[in-house]
Protein backbone atom coordinates (compact mmCIF):
# COMPACT_ATOMS: atom_id res chain seq x y z
CA UNK A 1 0.00 0.00 0.00
CA UNK A 2 2.74 2.41 0.97
CA UNK A 3 4.77 1.53 -2.79
CA UNK A 4 1.22 2.46 -4.36
CA UNK A 5 1.16 5.61 -2.59
CA UNK A 6 4.60 6.62 -3.83
CA UNK A 7 3.37 5.90 -7.29
CA UNK A 8 0.66 7.79 -7.59
CA UNK A 9 2.54 10.58 -5.68
CA UNK A 10 5.34 10.15 -8.42
CA UNK A 11 2.63 9.93 -11.05
CA UNK A 12 1.06 13.19 -10.45
CA UNK A 13 4.20 15.36 -9.75
CA UNK A 14 5.73 14.10 -13.34
CA UNK A 15 1.93 15.31 -14.96
CA UNK A 16 2.22 18.25 -13.37
CA UNK A 17 5.70 19.37 -14.27
CA UNK A 18 4.71 18.18 -17.76
CA UNK A 19 1.78 19.95 -18.01
CA UNK A 20 3.92 23.41 -16.63
CA UNK A 21 6.13 22.22 -19.31
CA UNK A 22 4.14 22.01 -22.12
CA UNK A 23 1.05 24.58 -20.89
CA UNK A 24 3.15 27.10 -22.83
CA UNK A 25 2.73 24.44 -26.06
CA UNK A 26 -1.02 23.44 -25.45
CA UNK A 27 -4.15 25.19 -26.93
CA UNK A 28 -6.65 26.50 -24.32
CA UNK A 29 -8.73 23.28 -25.48
CA UNK A 30 -6.06 20.92 -24.80
CA UNK A 31 -4.93 22.39 -21.17
CA UNK A 32 -8.71 21.84 -20.54
CA UNK A 33 -8.65 18.04 -21.50
CA UNK A 34 -5.12 17.73 -19.66
CA UNK A 35 -6.76 19.56 -16.80
CA UNK A 36 -9.60 17.58 -16.58
CA UNK A 37 -7.91 14.54 -16.68
CA UNK A 38 -5.71 15.67 -14.15
CA UNK A 39 -8.66 16.04 -12.16
CA UNK A 40 -10.21 12.48 -12.43
CA UNK A 41 -6.45 11.21 -11.50
CA UNK A 42 -7.00 12.92 -8.29
CA UNK A 43 -10.18 11.66 -7.57
CA UNK A 44 -9.13 8.32 -8.16
CA UNK A 45 -6.24 8.95 -5.91
CA UNK A 46 -8.61 10.39 -3.32
CA UNK A 47 -10.37 6.92 -3.81
CA UNK A 48 -7.49 5.33 -3.01
CA UNK A 49 -6.71 6.75 -0.05
CA UNK A 50 -10.12 6.14 1.17
CA UNK A 51 -10.15 2.34 0.17
CA UNK A 52 -6.42 2.32 2.15
CA UNK A 53 -8.08 3.91 5.02
CA UNK A 54 -10.76 1.28 4.73
CA UNK A 55 -8.26 -1.60 4.71
CA UNK A 56 -6.56 -0.54 7.55
CA UNK A 57 -9.99 -0.61 9.76
CA UNK A 58 -10.41 -3.88 7.58
CA UNK A 59 -6.85 -5.17 9.17
CA UNK A 60 -7.82 -4.13 12.83
CA UNK A 61 -11.34 -5.40 12.91
CA UNK A 62 -9.14 -9.09 11.52
CA UNK A 63 -6.58 -8.40 14.24
CA UNK A 64 -9.23 -8.42 17.42
CA UNK A 65 -11.16 -11.20 15.52
CA UNK A 66 -7.99 -13.46 15.94
CA UNK A 67 -7.19 -11.81 19.20
CA UNK A 68 -10.93 -12.77 20.61
CA UNK A 69 -10.88 -16.04 18.74
CA UNK A 70 -7.42 -16.86 21.17
CA UNK A 71 -8.76 -15.81 23.63
CA UNK A 72 -11.96 -17.84 23.36
CA UNK A 73 -9.95 -20.96 22.51
CA UNK A 74 -7.73 -19.99 26.20
CA UNK A 75 -11.50 -19.17 27.80
CA UNK A 76 -12.90 -22.85 26.60
CA UNK A 77 -9.50 -24.95 27.65
CA UNK A 78 -9.96 -22.73 30.87
CA UNK A 79 -13.18 -24.13 31.04
CA UNK A 80 -12.26 -27.48 30.64
CA UNK A 81 -10.14 -27.38 33.16
CA UNK A 82 -12.47 -25.71 35.54
CA UNK A 83 -15.37 -28.45 34.63
CA UNK A 84 -12.68 -31.20 35.05
CA UNK A 85 -11.94 -29.69 38.27
CA UNK A 86 -15.28 -29.49 39.69
CA UNK A 87 -16.16 -33.02 38.23
CA UNK A 88 -13.34 -34.58 40.43
CA UNK A 89 -13.98 -32.69 43.30
CA UNK A 90 -17.81 -33.80 42.90
CA UNK A 91 -16.44 -37.15 42.63
CA UNK A 92 -14.43 -36.82 45.94
CA UNK A 93 -17.93 -35.16 47.55
CA UNK A 94 -19.67 -38.19 46.57
CA UNK A 95 -16.84 -40.68 48.02
CA UNK A 96 -17.14 -38.24 51.40
CA UNK A 97 -21.25 -38.77 51.24
CA UNK A 98 -20.77 -42.14 51.30
CA UNK A 99 -18.34 -43.08 53.67
CA UNK A 100 -20.39 -40.70 55.97
CA UNK A 101 -23.57 -42.51 55.20
CA UNK A 102 -21.42 -46.01 56.02
CA UNK A 103 -19.95 -44.56 59.17
CA UNK A 104 -23.70 -43.99 60.53
CA UNK A 105 -24.18 -46.98 59.28
CA UNK A 106 -22.14 -49.04 62.01
CA UNK A 107 -23.73 -46.70 64.96
CA UNK A 108 -26.14 -48.36 66.97
CA UNK A 109 -28.91 -45.76 66.69
CA UNK A 110 -30.94 -45.91 69.87
CA UNK A 111 -33.35 -43.52 71.98
CA UNK A 112 -33.09 -41.56 75.23
CA UNK A 113 -35.70 -39.69 77.56
CA UNK A 114 -34.80 -36.92 79.11
CA UNK A 115 -36.45 -34.09 81.00
CA UNK A 116 -37.57 -30.75 79.53
CA UNK A 117 -38.14 -27.87 80.89
CA UNK A 118 -40.45 -25.36 78.86
CA UNK A 119 -42.20 -21.44 79.20
CA UNK A 120 -45.51 -21.55 77.57
CA UNK A 121 -48.23 -18.84 77.45
CA UNK A 122 -52.16 -19.42 77.36
CA UNK A 123 -52.16 -19.62 73.96
CA UNK A 124 -49.25 -22.47 73.56
CA UNK A 125 -46.05 -20.29 72.26
CA UNK A 126 -43.16 -22.00 73.96
CA UNK A 127 -39.40 -20.63 74.50
CA UNK A 128 -36.41 -22.56 76.07
CA UNK A 129 -35.58 -19.64 78.32
CA UNK A 130 -38.10 -17.31 80.38
CA UNK A 131 -38.07 -13.62 79.47
CA UNK A 132 -37.21 -10.84 81.73
CA UNK A 133 -40.54 -9.51 82.43
CA UNK A 134 -41.52 -13.17 82.40
CA UNK A 135 -44.52 -12.01 79.39
CA UNK A 136 -44.79 -14.20 76.01
CA UNK A 137 -42.18 -12.24 73.67
CA UNK A 138 -45.49 -12.64 70.79
CA UNK A 139 -48.63 -11.81 72.26
CA UNK A 140 -47.97 -10.45 75.79
CA UNK A 141 -49.34 -13.34 78.28
CA UNK A 142 -47.57 -14.67 81.23
CA UNK A 143 -45.21 -17.62 81.15
CA UNK A 144 -45.76 -20.56 83.00
CA UNK A 145 -43.11 -23.33 83.36
CA UNK A 146 -43.77 -26.64 82.32
CA UNK A 147 -41.67 -29.87 82.41
CA UNK A 148 -42.51 -32.86 80.42
CA UNK A 149 -39.99 -36.15 79.23
CA UNK A 150 -39.01 -36.25 75.37
CA UNK A 151 -37.17 -38.35 73.00
CA UNK A 152 -33.77 -37.99 71.56
CA UNK A 153 -32.13 -40.16 69.24
CA UNK A 154 -28.55 -40.99 69.94
CA UNK A 155 -25.41 -43.13 68.29
CA UNK A 156 -24.28 -46.23 71.10
CA UNK A 157 -20.88 -47.11 70.39
CA UNK A 158 -19.47 -50.13 72.89
CA UNK A 159 -16.62 -50.98 71.62
CA UNK A 160 -13.47 -50.07 72.37
CA UNK A 161 -12.23 -48.70 69.26
CA UNK A 162 -15.08 -46.63 68.62
CA UNK A 163 -14.56 -44.99 72.08
CA UNK A 164 -10.75 -44.32 71.41
CA UNK A 165 -12.20 -42.37 67.80
CA UNK A 166 -14.53 -40.67 69.44
CA UNK A 167 -12.30 -39.28 72.30
CA UNK A 168 -9.37 -38.58 69.52
CA UNK A 169 -11.84 -36.54 67.90
CA UNK A 170 -12.86 -34.10 70.63
CA UNK A 171 -9.11 -33.90 71.94
CA UNK A 172 -7.63 -34.07 68.53
CA UNK A 173 -5.48 -31.01 69.63
CA UNK A 174 -4.08 -32.36 72.83
CA UNK A 175 -2.28 -35.18 70.69
CA UNK A 176 -2.22 -36.71 74.16
CA UNK A 177 -5.55 -38.49 75.76
CA UNK A 178 -5.10 -40.00 79.51
CA UNK A 179 -7.91 -42.11 81.12
CA UNK A 180 -8.42 -44.00 83.76
CA UNK A 181 -10.83 -46.93 85.30
CA UNK A 182 -11.23 -48.40 88.50
CA UNK A 183 -14.01 -51.32 89.10
CA UNK A 184 -14.36 -52.80 92.51
CA UNK A 185 -16.94 -56.33 93.00
CA UNK A 186 -18.17 -57.66 96.04
CA UNK A 187 -19.67 -61.00 95.90
CA UNK A 188 -21.49 -62.62 98.95
CA UNK A 189 -22.49 -66.60 98.38
CA UNK A 190 -25.87 -66.84 99.47
CA UNK A 191 -25.66 -70.75 99.64
CA UNK A 192 -22.14 -71.98 100.88
CA UNK A 193 -22.30 -73.68 103.89
CA UNK A 194 -18.54 -74.47 104.20
CA UNK A 195 -17.84 -70.82 105.20
CA UNK A 196 -16.58 -69.84 102.19
CA UNK A 197 -19.00 -66.52 102.12
CA UNK A 198 -17.24 -63.45 100.31
CA UNK A 199 -15.19 -62.34 97.86
CA UNK A 200 -13.87 -58.93 97.26
CA UNK A 201 -11.53 -58.12 93.75
CA UNK A 202 -10.25 -54.62 92.17
CA UNK A 203 -9.20 -53.51 89.12
CA UNK A 204 -7.24 -50.28 88.17
CA UNK A 205 -6.63 -49.00 84.41
CA UNK A 206 -4.62 -46.17 82.81
CA UNK A 207 -5.13 -45.16 79.82
CA UNK A 208 -2.81 -43.49 77.35
CA UNK A 209 -3.90 -42.45 74.03
CA UNK A 210 -1.84 -40.95 71.01
CA UNK A 211 -2.61 -39.78 67.70
CA UNK A 212 1.25 -39.81 66.25
CA UNK A 213 -0.17 -39.26 62.79
CA UNK A 214 -3.67 -37.92 61.37
CA UNK A 215 -4.58 -42.27 60.79
CA UNK A 216 -2.85 -43.81 63.68
CA UNK A 217 -3.31 -44.36 67.08
CA UNK A 218 -1.06 -45.38 69.85
CA UNK A 219 -2.62 -47.02 72.46
CA UNK A 220 -1.54 -48.06 76.36
CA UNK A 221 -3.28 -49.75 79.00
CA UNK A 222 -1.79 -50.38 82.17
CA UNK A 223 -3.34 -52.68 84.55
CA UNK A 224 -3.22 -53.56 88.42
CA UNK A 225 -5.78 -56.16 89.48
CA UNK A 226 -6.01 -57.68 93.16
CA UNK A 227 -8.18 -60.33 94.10
CA UNK A 228 -9.24 -64.03 92.53
CA UNK A 229 -13.47 -63.72 92.81
CA UNK A 230 -15.41 -66.56 93.80
CA UNK A 231 -13.79 -68.51 91.16
CA UNK A 232 -10.74 -69.88 93.25
CA UNK A 233 -12.98 -71.63 95.80
CA UNK A 234 -16.23 -72.60 93.64
CA UNK A 235 -14.74 -73.46 90.89
CA UNK A 236 -16.82 -72.53 88.32
CA UNK A 237 -16.59 -73.72 83.96
CA UNK A 238 -18.66 -70.55 83.31
CA UNK A 239 -16.38 -68.01 85.31
CA UNK A 240 -18.05 -65.96 87.84
CA UNK A 241 -15.94 -63.00 88.01
CA UNK A 242 -14.18 -62.25 84.47
CA UNK A 243 -12.72 -58.83 86.02
CA UNK A 244 -10.41 -61.06 88.36
CA UNK A 245 -6.94 -62.23 88.34
CA UNK A 246 -5.06 -61.19 91.30
CA UNK A 247 -1.16 -59.68 89.86
CA UNK A 248 0.10 -59.52 93.26
CA UNK A 249 3.40 -60.87 94.15
CA UNK A 250 3.66 -64.16 97.21
CA UNK A 251 4.36 -61.09 99.63
CA UNK A 252 0.75 -59.49 98.56
CA UNK A 253 2.30 -56.59 96.58
CA UNK A 254 0.51 -55.37 93.66
CA UNK A 255 2.00 -55.63 90.54
CA UNK A 256 1.22 -53.32 86.96
CA UNK A 257 0.96 -55.07 84.01
CA UNK A 258 1.05 -53.73 80.76
CA UNK A 259 -2.50 -55.44 79.50
CA UNK A 260 -2.26 -54.18 76.11
CA UNK A 261 -0.13 -51.75 74.33
CA UNK A 262 -0.44 -51.93 70.21
CA UNK A 263 -0.52 -49.18 66.94
CA UNK A 264 -3.16 -48.89 64.76
CA UNK A 265 -3.71 -47.24 61.22
CA UNK A 266 -6.13 -46.80 58.93
CA UNK A 267 -5.44 -47.69 55.06
CA UNK A 268 -7.63 -46.99 51.88
CA UNK A 269 -9.60 -44.03 52.97
CA UNK A 270 -10.59 -46.09 56.45
CA UNK A 271 -11.88 -48.69 55.08
CA UNK A 272 -9.05 -51.03 56.21
CA UNK A 273 -7.76 -50.82 59.89
CA UNK A 274 -4.65 -52.82 60.83
CA UNK A 275 -3.28 -53.32 64.40
CA UNK A 276 -0.06 -54.75 65.86
CA UNK A 277 1.25 -54.92 69.17
CA UNK A 278 0.38 -56.57 72.34
CA UNK A 279 -3.17 -56.90 71.89
CA UNK A 280 -6.32 -58.82 73.14
CA UNK A 281 -8.09 -61.08 70.99
CA UNK A 282 -11.58 -60.21 72.52
CA UNK A 283 -11.77 -56.69 71.91
CA UNK A 284 -11.72 -57.59 68.10
CA UNK A 285 -13.98 -60.81 67.88
CA UNK A 286 -16.76 -62.75 69.60
CA UNK A 287 -18.29 -58.82 70.20
CA UNK A 288 -21.94 -57.97 71.57
CA UNK A 289 -23.61 -54.42 71.90
CA UNK A 290 -24.95 -56.37 74.68
CA UNK A 291 -23.05 -58.90 76.28
CA UNK A 292 -19.01 -57.81 76.01
CA UNK A 293 -18.00 -55.86 78.80
CA UNK A 294 -17.43 -57.19 82.53
CA UNK A 295 -16.76 -53.50 84.04
CA UNK A 296 -20.11 -52.18 81.97
CA UNK A 297 -22.31 -55.35 81.62
CA UNK A 298 -22.52 -59.30 82.94
CA UNK A 299 -19.58 -59.96 84.82
CA UNK A 300 -19.98 -63.73 84.35
CA UNK A 301 -17.67 -64.95 81.38
CA UNK A 302 -19.33 -66.55 80.14
CA UNK A 303 -21.68 -63.82 79.20
CA UNK A 304 -18.58 -61.66 78.18
CA UNK A 305 -16.98 -63.90 75.46
CA UNK A 306 -18.02 -67.72 74.08
CA UNK A 307 -16.15 -69.83 76.32
CA UNK A 308 -15.19 -72.01 73.12
CA UNK A 309 -12.91 -68.89 71.63
CA UNK A 310 -10.10 -70.00 74.79
CA UNK A 311 -7.76 -67.10 73.30
CA UNK A 312 -4.37 -66.87 74.60
CA UNK A 313 -3.02 -64.37 77.53
CA UNK A 314 -2.80 -60.96 75.52
CA UNK A 315 0.23 -61.32 73.92
CA UNK A 316 2.28 -60.04 70.64
CA UNK A 317 -0.30 -60.12 67.61
CA UNK A 318 -2.02 -58.57 64.75
CA UNK A 319 -5.69 -57.69 63.44
CA UNK A 320 -6.66 -56.27 60.64
CA UNK A 321 -9.92 -55.43 59.68
CA UNK A 322 -11.59 -54.15 56.06
CA UNK A 323 -15.09 -52.86 56.47
CA UNK A 324 -17.35 -52.15 53.52
CA UNK A 325 -19.14 -49.40 55.02
CA UNK A 326 -22.34 -51.47 53.77
CA UNK A 327 -23.29 -53.57 56.05
CA UNK A 328 -20.58 -56.74 55.85
CA UNK A 329 -16.72 -56.49 57.39
CA UNK A 330 -14.44 -58.75 57.50
CA UNK A 331 -11.57 -59.36 60.11
CA UNK A 332 -8.60 -61.56 60.74
CA UNK A 333 -6.29 -61.80 63.89
CA UNK A 334 -3.06 -63.84 64.60
CA UNK A 335 -1.58 -63.76 68.14
CA UNK A 336 1.27 -65.45 69.92
CA UNK A 337 0.00 -68.28 72.28
CA UNK A 338 3.19 -67.66 74.59
CA UNK A 339 3.27 -63.86 75.93
CA UNK A 340 7.56 -63.93 76.75
CA UNK A 341 8.05 -62.54 73.25
CA UNK A 342 10.37 -65.89 72.15
CA UNK A 343 9.42 -68.42 68.95
CA UNK A 344 6.47 -65.98 67.98
CA UNK A 345 5.63 -66.97 64.87
CA UNK A 346 5.53 -70.57 66.43
CA UNK A 347 2.24 -72.30 67.65
CA UNK A 348 0.12 -69.49 66.54
CA UNK A 349 -3.29 -68.75 67.74
CA UNK A 350 -5.47 -67.51 64.26
CA UNK A 351 -9.13 -66.21 63.90
CA UNK A 352 -11.19 -64.97 61.23
CA UNK A 353 -15.17 -63.48 61.22
CA UNK A 354 -17.09 -62.20 58.43
CA UNK A 355 -19.91 -60.12 59.97
CA UNK A 356 -23.16 -58.22 58.52
CA UNK A 357 -25.32 -55.16 60.15
CA UNK A 358 -28.62 -54.82 58.90
CA UNK A 359 -32.04 -53.67 59.49
CA UNK A 360 -33.95 -56.66 58.41
CA UNK A 361 -36.34 -56.81 61.84
CA UNK A 362 -38.77 -54.52 61.77
CA UNK A 363 -36.27 -51.55 60.76
CA UNK A 364 -33.92 -52.17 63.53
CA UNK A 365 -30.22 -52.40 63.94
CA UNK A 366 -28.68 -55.53 64.69
CA UNK A 367 -25.58 -57.13 64.12
CA UNK A 368 -24.40 -60.82 63.19
CA UNK A 369 -20.99 -62.52 63.33
CA UNK A 370 -19.44 -65.54 62.03
CA UNK A 371 -15.82 -66.50 63.55
CA UNK A 372 -13.74 -69.98 63.13
CA UNK A 373 -10.58 -70.67 65.09
CA UNK A 374 -7.53 -72.26 65.15
CA UNK A 375 -5.59 -72.63 68.35
CA UNK A 376 -1.97 -73.75 67.19
CA UNK A 377 -0.93 -73.90 71.16
CA UNK A 378 -3.42 -76.49 71.73
CA UNK A 379 -2.83 -79.05 69.03
CA UNK A 380 -3.63 -77.06 66.00
CA UNK A 381 -7.88 -77.06 68.00
CA UNK A 382 -10.15 -75.87 65.58
CA UNK A 383 -13.77 -74.41 66.91
CA UNK A 384 -16.45 -71.97 65.24
CA UNK A 385 -19.05 -69.82 66.48
CA UNK A 386 -21.65 -67.44 66.05
CA UNK A 387 -22.70 -64.06 67.96
CA UNK A 388 -25.62 -62.12 67.66
CA UNK A 389 -27.24 -58.27 68.80
CA UNK A 390 -30.76 -57.75 67.52
CA UNK A 391 -32.92 -54.77 68.49
CA UNK A 392 -36.36 -55.63 69.45
CA UNK A 393 -37.63 -52.18 70.16
CA UNK A 394 -35.70 -48.40 70.85
CA UNK A 395 -34.70 -49.76 74.42
CA UNK A 396 -34.85 -53.43 74.20
CA UNK A 397 -31.99 -55.42 72.64
CA UNK A 398 -31.35 -59.01 72.48
CA UNK A 399 -28.36 -61.68 72.13
CA UNK A 400 -27.55 -64.72 71.67
CA UNK A 401 -23.80 -66.87 71.28
CA UNK A 402 -23.04 -70.13 70.14
CA UNK A 403 -19.66 -71.77 69.73
CA UNK A 404 -18.29 -75.44 69.29
CA UNK A 405 -14.47 -77.25 69.36
CA UNK A 406 -13.01 -80.12 68.53
CA UNK A 407 -12.52 -81.99 71.64
CA UNK A 408 -8.61 -82.55 70.95
CA UNK A 409 -6.53 -80.34 72.77
CA UNK A 410 -9.75 -78.01 73.88
CA UNK A 411 -11.17 -77.80 77.10
CA UNK A 412 -14.54 -76.56 76.40
CA UNK A 413 -16.16 -78.84 73.57
CA UNK A 414 -19.63 -76.05 73.31
CA UNK A 415 -21.36 -73.27 75.00
CA UNK A 416 -24.01 -71.17 74.29
CA UNK A 417 -25.90 -67.94 75.67
CA UNK A 418 -28.86 -65.94 75.51
CA UNK A 419 -30.35 -62.84 77.64
CA UNK A 420 -31.92 -59.48 76.81
CA UNK A 421 -30.76 -55.58 77.71
CA UNK A 422 -33.49 -53.18 78.48
CA UNK A 423 -32.40 -49.75 78.56
CA UNK A 424 -33.35 -46.45 80.13
CA UNK A 425 -36.50 -48.45 82.28
CA UNK A 426 -37.67 -45.81 83.97
CA UNK A 427 -38.23 -42.08 82.59
CA UNK A 428 -36.60 -40.65 85.80
CA UNK A 429 -33.53 -43.06 85.06
CA UNK A 430 -33.04 -42.35 81.31
CA UNK A 431 -29.39 -43.56 81.95
CA UNK A 432 -29.87 -46.72 83.49
CA UNK A 433 -29.91 -50.36 82.13
CA UNK A 434 -30.89 -53.97 83.34
CA UNK A 435 -29.83 -56.99 81.96
CA UNK A 436 -30.88 -61.13 81.98
CA UNK A 437 -29.01 -64.03 80.39
CA UNK A 438 -28.61 -68.00 81.10
CA UNK A 439 -25.94 -69.91 79.48
CA UNK A 440 -25.00 -73.27 79.17
CA UNK A 441 -21.38 -75.36 78.80
CA UNK A 442 -20.09 -78.48 78.37
CA UNK A 443 -16.02 -79.29 79.22
CA UNK A 444 -14.81 -82.39 76.97
CA UNK A 445 -14.67 -84.31 79.65
CA UNK A 446 -18.74 -84.68 79.91
CA UNK A 447 -19.41 -82.02 82.46
CA UNK A 448 -22.40 -79.49 81.91
CA UNK A 449 -22.65 -76.53 83.83
CA UNK A 450 -25.72 -73.67 83.48
CA UNK A 451 -25.31 -70.39 84.72
CA UNK A 452 -27.91 -66.88 85.21
CA UNK A 453 -27.07 -63.47 85.86
CA UNK A 454 -29.20 -60.38 86.30
CA UNK A 455 -27.94 -56.87 86.83
CA UNK A 456 -29.45 -53.34 87.25
CA UNK A 457 -27.17 -50.47 86.56
CA UNK A 458 -27.43 -47.13 88.50
CA UNK A 459 -25.90 -44.64 86.18
CA UNK A 460 -25.39 -41.25 88.29
CA UNK A 461 -23.45 -39.64 85.41
CA UNK A 462 -21.28 -40.68 82.62
CA UNK A 463 -18.18 -41.36 85.08
CA UNK A 464 -20.10 -43.50 87.43
CA UNK A 465 -22.39 -46.29 87.89
CA UNK A 466 -23.14 -48.56 90.83
CA UNK A 467 -24.35 -52.31 89.66
CA UNK A 468 -26.86 -54.73 92.02
CA UNK A 469 -26.28 -58.23 91.11
CA UNK A 470 -27.41 -61.86 91.29
CA UNK A 471 -25.72 -65.27 89.93
CA UNK A 472 -26.98 -68.56 90.24
CA UNK A 473 -24.92 -71.54 88.90
CA UNK A 474 -26.41 -74.95 88.21
CA UNK A 475 -24.55 -78.37 88.46
CA UNK A 476 -21.33 -76.45 89.15
CA UNK A 477 -18.03 -78.21 88.26
CA UNK A 478 -15.66 -77.38 91.14
CA UNK A 479 -18.25 -78.46 93.75
CA UNK A 480 -20.16 -81.90 93.50
CA UNK A 481 -21.89 -82.17 96.58
CA UNK A 482 -24.02 -78.79 95.58
CA UNK A 483 -26.62 -78.86 92.65
CA UNK A 484 -26.93 -75.09 92.60
CA UNK A 485 -24.57 -72.13 94.45
CA UNK A 486 -26.43 -68.67 94.17
CA UNK A 487 -24.20 -65.46 94.65
CA UNK A 488 -25.33 -61.79 95.64
CA UNK A 489 -22.76 -58.78 94.30
CA UNK A 490 -22.68 -55.07 93.73
CA UNK A 491 -20.15 -53.51 91.04
CA UNK A 492 -18.95 -50.12 91.44
CA UNK A 493 -17.30 -48.17 88.19
CA UNK A 494 -15.46 -45.10 87.86
CA UNK A 495 -13.98 -43.50 84.47
CA UNK A 496 -12.69 -40.52 83.68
Amino acid sequence: MYLFRIFCMCLLISIAYGRISLSADLSQEHFEQVNERLNRLENKVEDLDECYVRVKDIQKDVEMIRKSMSQGAATKEQKTEVREQIEARVEKLEDSVQDLTGRAALMDMAEEIRRVTEYVCPNGHGFETMSEDGKCRICGLNLKERTHFKKFKFARRESISDKISTALDEEFKKRILVGASGTGIFQQILNDSEGRHSSAEGSLDLLFIGKPLTYMTFFVDLEATGGNGPDESIGSLSGLNDDSGSLQDNDGVDRVSVREAWLQTELLKQHVRLVIGKIDLTNYFDSNDVANDETTQFITSAFVNNRTLEVPENGPGIVSFYDTRKGVFFGLGLQSADNSGLDIVDSLYGIGEVGMRSRYLFGLEGTYRLWAKINGGRNENKGSGMSIDQHLSAKLVAFARYGMNETDGADVKSAWSTGLELRHPFLSRVNDSTAFAFGHTESVDGNDEQVTEVYYKFAFNDHFAITPLFQAVFDPVGLEDSDVVTLAGIRTQIEF
